[in-house]
């Protein structure tokens, strides 16, 4: 089965109604094309870009997403921290070098990320074993290597229309919950936060979910932040999407094109398993681009100062040819 990408979602198969087609996956949602690596950015097309743009570009305003690049600090998870050098090349001229997990501040998981854990498959097909470490391999396997890499994102971009759930304001009225806690929200409080912002959703929207997470974060002491790096990645505990049937057939049947939230791994942490995570679907099994870590904060309080909470958004991931993730360089446009 091929989509065409200008089509309404009404169009596309529900999760419940996805057609199992041997040698791929149970659940598996590859509708692109057998050498696609945009998954779900396919949604994103000229005509939704147009649409947006001219629907929600009219202030002139711009609120940058991404935390600053060594933030956390100390990363979480064991990452290596990011690191900024700055060197002379003559007089009065610099360059400076950089290092970085791409896991470690604000981010998109590529398709590399995450593989299905019943088969191994990352999106598309593609095996854990051909992603390959340069280092260890051959021009010819260096290059089979790069599939599936960010540098596919990059080469489109990431432009649309993003929808912007404010949960944790909407829930200190309607179920507070403290942010670094395995609090569950659930796709019944998605649609009822969009429906006190008054907000619905269209075919390829790309969709932004506020936790409180950022906000919680930068209020701990730096010990509280150096100790909590410490801890064992299963030690952790902060609210997210509930890795339910009800979540996954929400943000598989509303066709958005990519999802992100302002916590460190999207869904609930810790999830009750990998096989049945958020992750384990929308990444290898609909090619829907995750995102972490985004920074929300400044993006909260314009959303209510104009009573306002779509907008066009865009995001230049890292030009890395077989890249796992990137910073995602994202900017909201009213």
């Amino acid at each position: 089965m091929r989509l065409d990408p200008d089509a309404d979602r009404s169009t596309f198969p529900k999760r419940a109604d996805l057609p199992h087609i041997a040698g791929t996956p149970e659940g598996a949602a590859w509708f692109w094309g057998g050498s696609d690596e945009l998954g779900r950015l396919n949604l994103l097309t000229p005509q939704r870009i147009a649409k947006a743009t001219q629907e929600n570009v009219r202030t002139g305003d711009v609120i940058p997403l991404n935390l600053p690049l060594d933030i956390p600090s100390p990363p979480f998870f064991g990452r290596k921290p990011f690191q900024h050098r700055i060197k002379s090349i003559g007089k009065g001229a610099f360059d400076d070098e950089h290092e970085i997990n791409t896991q470690s501040s604000s981010q998109w998981d590529g398709f590399r990320h995450f593989a299905d854990p019943k088969t191994g498959c990352h999106y598309n097909g593609v095996l854990s074993d051909e992603i390959l470490n340069d280092e260890d391999h051959d021009v010819e396997d260096q290059e089979r290597s790069r599939r599936l890499g960010i540098d596919a994102w990059a080469k489109k971009g990431i432009v649309g229309r993003c929808v912007f759930l404010d949960v944790y304001t909407w829930s200190r009225k309607e179920k507070p919950y403290d942010p670094f806690t395995s609090h569950q929200i659930t796709a019944s409080d998605l649609q009822a936060c969009a429906k006190a912002q008054d907000v619905s959703f269209q075919t390829g929207d790309i969709l932004l979910i506020r936790t409180g997470w950022v906000m919680r974060y930068l209020s701990l002491s730096d010990s509280e932040k150096e100790d909590r790096a410490t801890w064992d990645v299963m030690q952790h505990a902060y609210a997210g999407l509930e890795a339910s049937e009800d979540m996954k057939d929400f943000l598989h049947d509303s066709y958005f094109a990519a999802a992100a939230c302002d916590n460190a791994n999207f869904e609930a942490w810790p999830p009750p398993s990998l096989e049945g995570s958020l992750h384990a679907s929308m990444l290898p099994l609909w090619g829907m681009p995750v995102g972490e870590l985004w920074d929300l904060e400044a993006l909260s309080v314009k959303c209510r100062e104009l009573g306002r909470w779509t907008f066009l958004m865009t995001s230049a991931p890292g030009n890395v040819p077989g890249g796992v993730g990137s910073a995602p360089n994202a900017l909201a446009l009213f």
